[in-house]
């Protein structure tokens, strides 16, 4: 990410932007599938009579993340032909923490030990949604985070969620570089980056998020840590539109916090 790029969100380029978004969203949801099925193949062909406990758990793993991730990909189809058939959106209470661990256990099924992972936050706290919208905006702020820290020694993240004096949140924070601007209150743009090839559009995972989140009545905001590198981004729910975001506090990761490698 470098420099935002033009505002996206015009009705000219609006059907060509929700084809895009689809497209990257599903894309993530079948490199899993992929992913496992690949894995398992290459296991079964070099051990084809390997039926220990271990290759078990494995294999089970697998085909819990071949799961999951081809049921979100069912759904997100379901939703685009609601949504092509003027169909209302269906909210429901959404249980915060099932969704992160849903959505962590997807991320490191892609990622492996890639990166490490913890998180932390309430048992009971719910928020009204869509709930595979949610999921989908986790997994690719996670992805966003885990990209932004391609090169570093350690890949380090943090999901935490709670809910503050402004509503309920959910925070992804990482140990890359930072946010290019510093304070994003907004992240609604796609970003033009050289990676990749010049004049390349990235940041599609950002841009859908912050849909989501204005669907949802909240916003995506983003921004960098005053006492170490690494940059925050928060799914807000319900958040007052005249927020102070200088007055937001840094987050400091407690000492004690549950952890998944």
């Amino acid at each position: 990410m470098t420099k935002p790029e033009s505002d996206f969100s015009s009705s000219e380029s609006a059907e060509p932007l929700e084809a895009a978004l689809a497209a990257h969203d599903i894309k993530n949801l079948l490199g899993v599938v992929i992913g496992n099925a690949d894995l398992q193949l290459q296991v079964a062909r070099k051990n084809p009579d390997d039926v220990t406990p271990s290759r078990t758990k494995d294999l089970s793993s697998s085909l819990d993340a071949i799961r999951l991730s081809a049921a979100h990909a069912m759904n997100l189809c379901e939703e685009m032909l609601a949504l092509a058939d003027g169909r209302p959106p269906q909210n429901m209470p959404v249980d915060l923490a099932k969704l992160a661990v849903e959505a962590v256990d997807l991320f490191q099924a892609r990622a492996g030990g890639a990166a490490k992972v913890r998180f932390e936050g309430p048992d009971a706290l719910s928020v009204h949604g869509q709930r595979v919208d949610l999921q989908r905006t986790l997994l690719n702020l996670m992805w966003n985070a885990f990209e932004a820290m391609d090169g570093a020694q350690e890949r380090n993240l943090l999901v935490r969620w709670g809910e503050s004096s402004d509503g309920a949140f959910v925070e992804i924070v990482d140990s890359g570089p930072g946010l290019p601007q510093g304070h994003l209150a907004d992240l609604t743009r796609p970003f033009l980056s050289s990676k990749g090839g010049e004049g390349k559009v990235r940041g599609l995972g950002l841009h859908s998020a912050a849909r989501v989140m204005r669907r949802h009545g909240g916003r995506l905001l983003g921004r960098n840590r005053s006492s170490e590198s690494g940059a925050i981004l928060t799914m807000q729910f319900g958040l007052a539109p005249e927020l102070n975001f200088d007055a937001l506090p840094e987050i400091v990761p407690p000492a004690e916090q549950k952890s998944r490698s």
